[in-house]
């Protein structure tokens, strides 16, 4: 963890950090917004490979100052049962065991954190092991990266797990679980 160092206080580090990762979360919507307005390909690949950029700093940066070694790293789980019971596909990484304990919040709760974000679910799965499966419909109007940024951004206990599409249905989901904090 970060410690109070070089006549700079630990807080406002901490503070700039974040607000850093929250910068770049924004210019990975911007861009990925370009992408979709893109009226050529290469000028849509070129904003897409800048969103990608600016959405994966942001998240490792995020994931860093959490304290979430796992998805800092990149790791999330390939496949998981989804809510809907099927099997889901995650975002093609490879998958690791995750030593954290996460703690319980309510349905409730999580529905108003989520739709304070902007992200609004269709369907919300709390697991028995605490973490949470959220299913969104494909037609909102949020890429992948926004709606990740939007969660994660939410609430500073958020630890993104995976995220990916539905196989059977194609709309996109997110889960995450709630850490100690």
């Amino acid at each position: 963890m970060i410690s109070k160092g070089f006549g700079v206080d630990a807080q406002q580090l901490l503070h700039e950090l974040r607000s850093l990762a929250n910068r770049w979360a924004l210019r990975a919507r911007d861009y990925a917004r370009e992408a979709k307005e893109a009226k050529d390909e290469k000028q849509a690949s070129y904003s897409r490979g800048f969103a990608d950029g600016y959405y994966k700093a942001a998240t490792e940066l995020a994931a860093m100052l959490q304290g979430d070694a796992s998805r800092a790293t990149g790791t999330v789980r390939a496949a998981n049962t989804g809510a809907s019971g099927g099997t889901t596909a995650g975002s093609g990484q490879n998958a690791t065991a995750s030593p954290i304990n996460y703690v319980s919040v309510s349905l409730g709760e999580i529905v108003n954190i989520l739709e304070f974000a902007g992200a609004s679910p269709r369907d919300v799965n709390v697991r028995p092991d605490k973490t949470v499966y959220a299913v969104f419909s494909r037609w909102a109007p949020h890429s992948e990266s926004e709606r990740v940024a939007m969660i994660a951004g939410a609430d500073p206990r958020i630890v993104i797990l995976s995220f990916g599409k539905v196989k059977d249905s194609s709309d996109p989901y997110v889960e995450f679980a709630f850490k100690e904090g």
